[in-house]
């Protein structure tokens, strides 16, 4: 099957967005140690951006998790792979590209605690509130979009476009 991509968001408002993200982290972390967890392999982007401009200077830690075939959620979070063992009393910001459903991101935070860690914060690159089928809700988000399937910046379509540039909507010719 072949798509169409159309841009979207361009890479200099994703830069000017994340710094504002970043400055607002910062702030609220303050001194203290965190991680920051990005969830492969959408997140990376952002959170490679993010962590450019956060003063704060987090421990960076990566997980694999997958809940997505193609357009369409699983209804289920996969974890492949271990992110180590976490400190109780050290906050864990999880990043990653899309908040759509919540089930990444409720399955993600709900593992975590279950790991022992007290306080676990969130950021996506983007929020479609409106795709939502666990209640969720991000503490830091770059941008709110619709129902369009969105690609680049790390946002794939069966492992493709996720190295675009700039988020894009995809759309099956």
């Amino acid at each position: 099957m072949t798509y169409t991509i159309t841009p979207l968001i361009g890479e200099q408002a994703i830069a000017a967005r994340v710094r504002e993200l970043a400055a607002s982290i910062d702030a609220d972390m303050g001194d203290r140690p965190y991680v920051l967890l990005r969830l492969l392999d959408g997140a990376v982007p952002f959170a490679s951006m993010l962590a450019e401009h956060l003063k704060s200077r987090p421990e960076v830690r990566s997980v694999k998790v997958s809940s997505y075939s193609g357009m369409e959620s699983s209804g289920s979070v996969a974890w492949r792979g271990d992110c180590g063992a976490f400190r109780p009393g050290v906050p864990v910001l999880v990043v990653d590209d899309v908040l759509d459903t919540g089930r990444t991101l409720a399955g993600v935070c709900g593992e975590l605690k279950k790991r022992g860690v007290q306080r676990v914060l969130t950021a996506v690159a983007v929020d479609k509130h409106c795709c939502r089928k666990v209640p969720f809700e991000a503490d830091y988000v770059a941008f709110t979009w619709g129902d369009d399937f969105l690609v680049g910046f790390g946002m794939d379509l069966d492992n493709r476009y996720r190295d675009l540039p700039y988020i894009g909507k995809a759309a099956a010719d």
